[in-house]
């Protein structure tokens, strides 16, 4: 996102944007899960801060280090500079120490990609960037922008029929997005991305209304993401991956 679309979700979340604001904030959100996430980070570290300046927090006295806030002046506060201010307020308020850990990856991985698919799944003209018939394309063009093969898993026998590709950026990173329809239910994604670490095996897990099925070779991350029962996500999982090491 660009420092002016950032400062507008900021000043959403501090209630700072009149009716014009608000419904363009509205829109953006209703379409960007990026600006979404954004927003819900924004909300958590305004809670965050408030209950570190909250006033039956602080030992006597240490409610006259903090100086009023200054106007806003365009540019968001950044989450480093807002976790120093509160592990300095925690540090004053009684000697306790506040860790601030990075995301974990794989969960925000999980998140970006599972609200990407609460929209995408439900278009129909749109549903794809390029379609089965282009499968040659496909592999070409997410296989350069991830640098490594991409094949497309047959899953025929799981019901599910390959209808297409998308490319959605994650952390800035890109990610492939192979998307599959079926007889009943909403259309079912495959995501693949560089993540390196350690390797992990399948698992199930549902975020923001979607099952989830994730595993990690150690280089990239695989989803597997749709409305569906668990025994089916991880029947679909293990064949994705038995397919990939093949």
């Amino acid at each position: 996102m660009t420092q002016d679309i950032e400062t507008l979700l900021s000043a959403y979340v501090d209630g700072e944007l009149d009716a014009e604001g608000l419904a363009e904030v509205e829109q953006l959100l209703a379409t960007d899960p990026q600006a979404r996430r954004y927003v819900e980070r924004e909300r958590e570290m305004s809670g965050l801060l408030r209950a570190a300046f909250a006033d039956t927090f602080f030992a006597e006295g240490a409610a006259k280090l903090i100086a009023p806030r200054p106007a806003r002046t365009g540019w968001p506060v950044t989450w480093a500079a807002a976790a120093a201010v509160i592990a300095c307020v925690v540090g004053f308020g009684g000697g306790v120490l506040w860790s601030v850990q990075d995301p974990n990856p794989r969960l925000a991985l999980m998140d970006e990609a599972t609200e990407y698919h609460n929209v995408y799944s439900h278009e129909t003209t749109h549903l794809v960037e390029i379609a089965a018939e282009q499968s040659d394309e496909i592999r070409r063009w997410l296989g350069r922008r991830l640098e490594r093969r991409i094949d497309i898993p047959e899953l025929s026998p799981a019901g599910l029929t390959f209808a297409g590709a998308r490319m959605l950026v994650i952390d800035g990173k890109p990610v492939a997005d192979l998307l599959y329809t079926r007889d009943r239910g909403h259309p079912v994604a495959i995501c693949i991305t560089r993540l390196e670490g350690a390797p992990d095996d399948i698992r199930i897990d549902r975020k923001n209304g979607q099952r989830v099925a994730m595993w990690s070779d150690g280089q990239f991350a695989y989803l597997i993401v749709g409305e569906l029962e668990i025994g089916v996500a991880r029947a679909i999982a293990e064949r994705v991956a038995e397919q990939f090491r093949g």
